[in-house]
């Protein structure tokens, strides 16, 4: 059950975004933030991909923070460097809902406002808990948790079924005589 409502949709894009710095050929950005809700209402061209992908660097940071206090100065230099304008909106016919980002923004300030304010959102809320790196071995995904038990570690379920079985693996090991 995701209980965070709207704001999964900018942890979603978060996310995606520092993924797709970890891919070997990063995606492209028009239908990795369409497919977050984002209207590309733009040429799209090298320029925003530029400032989307220097922003997922500094997003990056966040999920990588040793501990609280980091992750909060990080966040807030996010904060500070997005336009960050939250208001409600009623668009394309859809219901009123909360933006982060001005109205009239330019979809990289909209991105950049969205992710920004959905980390601290996160971190002010959760601290720590909720978001990091995928704890499988060799996975340097990201994760951020909208789940009710907030017991997720995982970037994903094939990251996580991996793990399961070498763990189960390695504890069979152990116990066979020999």
């Amino acid at each position: 059950m995701n209980f965070i409502g709207y704001r999964s949709d900018a942890l979603g894009v978060t996310v995606d975004l520092v993924n797709g710095l970890r891919e070997a050929e990063r995606p492209e950005l028009p239908p990795v933030l369409a497919r977050e809700g984002f209207t590309i209402d733009v040429e799209w061209g090298p320029d925003r991909d530029r400032a989307v992908w220097s922003w997922a660097q500094r997003l990056a940071e966040v999920f990588a923070a040793p501990d609280l206090d980091r992750a909060a100065e990080l966040v807030n230099g996010l904060l500070a460097d997005a336009e960050v304008g939250p208001h409600l909106t009623a668009h394309d016919g859809g219901p009123w809902h909360l933006h982060y980002s001005r109205p009239g923004a330019d979809v990289v300030e909209r991105v950049r406002a969205t992710s920004a304010f959905a980390l601290a959102m996160l971190l002010s809320e959760y601290g720590l808990d909720r978001h990091g790196v995928c704890a499988a071995a060799g996975c340097d995904r990201v994760y951020a948790d909208t789940s009710r038990n907030a017991s997720r570690r995982y970037c994903a379920a094939g990251c996580a079924n991996r793990a399961s079985v070498a763990a189960h693996r390695a504890r069979r090991r152990m116990a066979a005589p020999g």
